[in-house]
């Protein structure tokens, strides 16, 4: 897996996605540069075909491009913001074609934890972070492989050593956990 970006690294996608929305094309230009080699993996990951991954990585910036001005950093950070967008694009990419995500269960299950950041209604990255952290670290590392990387239960099971059927239970209670605490 390649290298993450630590969390401190993509702070300025905030304001260059700040910029962007008020029309700012140098900015969505940087923006593109620096998101979309992560987004590309995610859609990639997902589609396991390279040119539905290259169209929806174009369609997702689109719509980045257009409902720019809905972000708002105070309640989440932009690249968990655009990757919610990539992942839905492409789950409705496989959805048109009549297949399932080949990313496992985890990653729908958590689009139905987080409410659509594209509606204004995601939960602020601190709340998904206190939640977060009231997990167990196989639970909290777990789900975070899956959704930011978009790996498999079975790639997360190798990656943790440990059987397909607890790496599957660490993300369905880890992700039932985060529901509860998200509602509260």
């Amino acid at each position: 897996m390649a290298a993450a970006a630590k969390v401190s690294e993509l702070e300025p996608l905030n304001d260059i996605l700040i910029a962007a929305a008020k029309g700012d094309r140098s900015s969505f230009a940087r923006l593109y540069k620096l998101a979309s080699p992560m987004m590309f993996a995610i859609a990639l990951r997902t589609l396991r075909e390279r040119d539905l991954a290259e169209e929806v990585l174009q369609d997702a910036f689109i719509v980045i491009w257009s409902k720019a001005s809905q972000f708002d950093p105070d309640r989440g950070q932009a690249m968990a913001w655009m990757i919610t967008i990539i992942r839905r694009k492409a789950i409705d990419t496989l959805r048109a074609k009549g297949r399932r995500p080949k990313t496992g269960a985890s990653l729908e299950d958590l689009a139905e934890v987080l409410p659509d950041p594209a509606a204004g209604k995601h939960p602020s990255a601190s709340a998904l972070e206190q939640c977060l952290e009231r997990l167990k670290e196989q639970q909290q590392q777990a789900i975070r492989l899956a959704y930011y990387y978009g790996l498999t239960h079975e790639e997360l099971a190798d990656r943790m050593k440990s059987p397909l059927g607890t790496t599957k239970s660490w993300v369905r209670r880890g992700l039932m956990q985060i529901k509860e605490c998200l509602d509260q």
